[in-house]
């Protein structure tokens, strides 16, 4: 499953890597589209072990042990991969109505254990992170338009530093933060939207291209220092460190 799990992002990467050169040439247009179709061919059997079918749901609810064990496996092991969650969250409540009995019911219990203690414990991360996002407020506002995530509450979970919000932004944005962001130079992103009625026809145009762009750890760290100045008010944007403690501007 990890393996599979693995295949599919690798596949997904390569969709949106292709998708950055398709307007450079036909060839390489016909690369994307090649790309779309081998992801779409290979992603059915390699979600689930064994390859999906349009039955596979209905044998879970039927209590059939060996689909049974291929679900138990999927909500044990959690592969992530595009839209895993999705399925991980419908293979479990497949299994809730589902017919067990012997060591599969004792393992999907202990399952069921599992996933309340995560979800309590997700739970209070985000009541945490809701007092982050509070107290950071006039910073993540300036995210809107720019970054194309939207940060949960329990991500922002402790949450202090600039370091800490570019590791949180490099999460999300699906790439390896560096260990040293100031160390390079990377390029300030614009926030990309309609700032007039005028322009809106030409934000149309261009938006799908932004969305697909990808984010280098080199930008997230040059776009969200850019912020951190404007927001504070920071004379020099040198200043600004991975260490440097984050608050909400105070209102003169």
């Amino acid at each position: 499953m990890i393996e599979n799990a693995a295949e599919i992002n690798r596949l997904h990467r390569r969709i949106h890597e292709a998708y950055q050169r398709r307007a450079e040439s036909e060839e390489l247009d016909q690369a994307w589209s090649q790309a779309c179709d081998e992801f779409h061919a290979r992603y059915a059997q390699l979600c689930i072990p064994g390859g999906w079918d349009a039955r596979f749901y209905e044998r879970i609810l039927a209590g059939d042990p060996a689909t049974i064990e291929v679900a138990l496996c999927f909500l044990e092991v959690r592969p992530f991969y595009f839209r895993s969650g999705y399925t991980w969250k419908t293979i479990l409540r497949k299994c809730k109505r589902a017919q067990m009995s012997g060591q599969q019911a004792e393992r999907f219990a202990r399952l069921l254990e599992r996933y309340s203690e995560w979800r309590r414990l997700r739970n209070l991360s985000s009541k945490r992170g809701a007092i982050v996002r509070r107290d950071l407020l006039s910073l993540l506002l300036r995210f809107h338009g720019l970054f194309p995530v939207r940060l949960r509450d329990f991500e922002l979970d402790g949450v202090v530093t600039a370091g800490d919000l570019y590791r949180v932004l490099c999460r999300a944005l699906k790439t390896e933060p560096s260990s040293q962001p100031t160390a390079t130079n990377g390029v300030v992103r614009e926030p990309c939207g309609a700032k007039s009625q005028s322009d809106m026809s030409v934000w149309a145009r261009e938006r799908p291209a932004w969305r697909h762009c990808p984010w280098t750890p080199e930008d997230i760290w040059a776009t969200l220092v850019s912020i951190i100045v404007g927001v504070y008010e920071v004379t020099d944007s040198s200043c600004v460190a991975p260490e440097m403690v984050l608050r909400e501007p105070r209102a003169d």
